[in-house]
Parts: structure tokens; C-alpha cells; sequence
């Protein structure tokens, strides 16, 4: 059984949420589609899981605009923005 800080690491550690989690530190915010079409290679339901497992997490931000059709925007959060700084420093380190 893992500990829940153990769950945590593993969902942001998890196949895509570093690519997620970078990208829109460096857009600011992104839609779905915009998120979708970078580099890294994941499917869109795995993509939808890992987008709410990192706002579980409260490292990521989803505003659903009520236009037509629907828009949903991607931001991170304060504490999602304190992560992106630590993954930098991170890939320094490495």
C-alpha cells in the first residue's frame, strides 16, 4: 500500500504530467487541443486522467468558458507554478 505522499509523487511523476506541467509554465494556459498536440506521446484518455489527477493535486487549473462550442483553458496554479521551478532547477541538477 503506498503512503499518500507516495501517490502523489507517482501521479505527478506518471507518463505525461512533467510534459503537461512544463508546457503550460511556459504558455501561461493552454486549451485541450493545444496541450494534445505537443511532442509527447499519450492518448486522449490518458491525457483527460492525468489532467485531472494534477488538478486533484491543485498543480493545475481548468476554466470551462461557456462559449459554442464549449472552451476549456489549462492554467497551473500557484502551487503548480512552485513545482515548474522546482522541475527546472531539477533538469539543471541532471
Amino acid at each position: 500500500m503506498f503512503t499518500e505522499e507516495q501517490k502523489k509523487f507517482r501521479t505527478l511523476f506518471r507518463k505525461g504530467a512533467v510534459d503537461i506541467i512544463l508546457f503550460l509554465g511556459s504558455v501561461g494556459e493552454a486549451r485541450y487541443s493545444e496541450i494534445k498536440s505537443q511532442e509527447y506521446v499519450i492518448g486522449d484518455r490518458s491525457l483527460s486522467r492525468t489532467l485531472k489527477a494534477l488538478q486533484k493535486l491543485d498543480l493545475v487549473y481548468r476554466e470551462v468558458l461557456p462559449t459554442v462550442p464549449v472552451s476549456t483553458i489549462y492554467s497551473l496554479t500557484d502551487k503548480g507554478k512552485l513545482v515548474v521551478t522546482h522541475l527546472k532547477e531539477l533538469r539543471n541538477i541532471l
